[in-house]
C-alpha cells in the first residue's frame, strides 16, 4: 500500500492511498467463491453454479463490497503510518479500481488534531456553586405546575401579570402593512414573555373592548430578517381578558405526573429528586463552563472545524438546546479525548438516565443494543474525567447560590 499526504489550508490533510491491483483481486476472488456456495440459479445445483455466471451476475456487488472493506481497513493502517490523529470522519472519494486488475485508488480528505501542550492549568480558579434543594424550591414547582393546568376564566377586570389576553393586532413598517405582522385571535399570558418587551408591556391595564398601539423595536439579530433591525407600529384590539384558576393538588392532578398512589408526598418525593438531579448537573455546567473558558483564554489553539460539530451534535442530543450550543462547543473541543472511559462511570451516568424516565430497564437495554448511543455517554464521562483531574489542581472557592441562581445562570 502506497500513501501519499498533501497539506492542505489549515489543519486539513489529503491522504491518497493505492491498494495494488494483487490485493485487491484476491478479495474478489475470495467474495465470488463464497457467492458461489451460496447461489441459487435455474438450471443449476446450489454451490454448482460456472464462475463465469457468478462472476457476470454477482462480480460488481462483490468488488463493491470489497472496495469498501479496503477502505476501512487501508484508511485506519495509513493514519497509523503517517502518524495522524484525526479530529472527525475522513470525505473519501474513489479515483480508480473499478475495473478488474488496476490498483484501488482513493483520496481522503481528515482534518487532524493539532498538538500542543496545554496551558493555563497551574493557573485555574474555580468558583463551585454549593446549593440544595429546599421546600420552597419544591413548594415553588408545584405552583409552577398548578399554573400549567390553570384554567381561564373571562374577565371584565384590567389585565395584569399572569392573566392571558386574547388580541387582535396589525402591525405597520413605514406605514405599510409587512407579511407577518397582522393576526387574530392570539393568546398572550402577560409576563410569559411571549412577545418582545414593548409589545407585551402595551397590554398591561387594559379591559375588553381597549384598543392601544404599540411601538416595537425589532432587534438586529431578531429572527425575521425583513423586520431585524426597524421599528413598526402595532394597532392592538384586546377581545378578551381572563384570570388564571390554579388546579387543585388533588388525586386527580397528582396522578397527572404518574404518581400512581396520587398523595401529594409522593409527588413532592418525586419533584424532590429530580430538582436534585437538575442541580447537580447544573452545579456541573458551571464548573465545567469556567474549566473550558479558562482554557481558551490560555491558549492559542485552532479548533478543527469537524471536532467542533461533533461536539454540537453530541451536545445538541444530551441537552436538546441548540441555540446554546455553538461557542460552548468550540470550547469542549479543546480538550484532548485521547483517554478511556471509567466503565463504572459510564455505567453509573446511564443509571441516571434511565432513572429519569417511566420504563429504566428499557433504557439500559436502547443503549446495550445501540454503541453509537453509547459512544455519546463515553464523550461525556471523558469530559468529567477530564475536569475531575484539572480541578485536583485548581484554586476551587465555594459559593452559596439558591436553586433558581444555579439553574438560571449556571455559570
Amino acid at each position: 500500500m502506497q500513501v501519499k499526504v498533501d497539506i492542505l489550508e489549515g489543519l486539513q490533510r489529503k491522504l491518497t492511498i493505492e491498494v495494488p491491483s494483487e490485493q485487491v483481486e484476491e478479495k474478489v476472488l475470495a467474495g465470488l467463491k463464497k457467492a458461489q456456495k451460496t447461489a441459487k440459479l435455474d438450471g443449476f445445483r446450489k454451490g454448482k453454479v460456472p464462475m463465469n455466471v457468478i462472476q457476470q451476475r454477482y462480480g460488481s456487488a462483490v468488488r463493491q463490497d470489497v472496495l469498501g472493506e479496503l477502505i476501512e481497513s487501508s484508511y485506519v493502517e495509513a493514519i497509523k503510518q503517517e502518524k495522524l490523529t484525526p479530529a472527525a470522519q475522513p470525505q473519501i472519494t474513489p479515483v480508480s479500481g473499478f475495473a478488474a486488475n488496476e490498483p484501488f485508488v482513493y483520496e481522503a480528505v481528515l482534518e487532524i488534531v493539532p498538538e500542543f501542550e496545554v496551558k493555563g492549568v497551574d493557573t485555574l480558579k474555580i468558583k463551585k456553586p454549593v446549593s440544595s434543594v429546599l421546600a420552597k424550591d419544591v413548594d415553588n414547582m408545584i405552583d409552577t405546575l398548578r399554573k400549567q393546568s390553570a384554567t381561564w376564566h373571562e374577565s371584565k377586570d384590567a389585565a395584569v401579570d399572569g392573566d392571558r389576553v386574547i388580541i387582535n393586532f396589525t402591525g405597520k413598517i413605514d406605514g405599510e402593512v409587512f407579511e407577518g405582522g397582522s393576526a387574530e385571535d392570539i393568546p398572550v399570558v402577560l409576563g410569559a414573555k411571549q412577545m418582545l418587551p414593548e409589545f407585551e408591556e402595551a397590554l398591561f391595564d387594559k379591559k375588553v373592548g381597549d384598543e392601544v398601539t404599540a411601538t416595537v423595536n425589532f432587534p438586529e439579530d431578531y429572527h425575521g430578517k425583513d423586520v431585524a433591525g426597524k421599528t413598526a407600529e402595532f394597532a392592538i384590539e384586546i377581545k378578551t381578558v381572563e384570570k388564571p384558576k390554579l388546579a387543585k393538588v388533588d388525586k386527580e392532578f397528582v396522578t397527572r405526573f404518574g404518581i400512581a398512589d396520587g398523595k401529594k408526598e409522593s409527588l413532592e418525593k418525586a419533584i424532590r429528586e429530580n430538582m436534585e438531579r437538575e442541580l447537580e448537573a447544573g452545579i456541573r455546567r458551571s464548573v465545567n463552563q469556567q474549566v473550558m473558558e479558562h482554557l481558551v483564554e490560555s491558549n492559542d489553539v485552532v479548533i478543527p472545524e469537524g471536532m467542533v460539530a461533533q461536539e454540537k451534535e453530541r451536545m445538541a442530543h444530551e441537552r436538546q438546546l441548540e441555540q446554546q450550543i455553538p461557542d460552548e462547543a468550540e470550547r469542549q473541543a479543546v480538550i484532548d479525548k485521547q483517554i478511556q472511559p471509567d466503565g463504572k462511570r459510564v455505567e453509573a451516568h446511564i443509571e441516571k438516565m434511565a432513572a429519569t424516565y417511566e420504563d429504566p430497564q428499557e433504557v439500559r437495554e436502547y443503549y446495550k443494543k445501540n454503541p453509537n448511543a453509547v459512544e455519546q455517554i463515553y464523550a461525556q464521562v471523558m469530559e468529567e474525567q477530564l475536569i475531575d483531574e484539572l480541578l485536583e489542581n485548581a484554586e476551587v472557592t465555594e459559593e452559596k447560590k439558591s436553586f433558581d441562581e444555579v439553574m438560571q445562570n449556571p455559570a
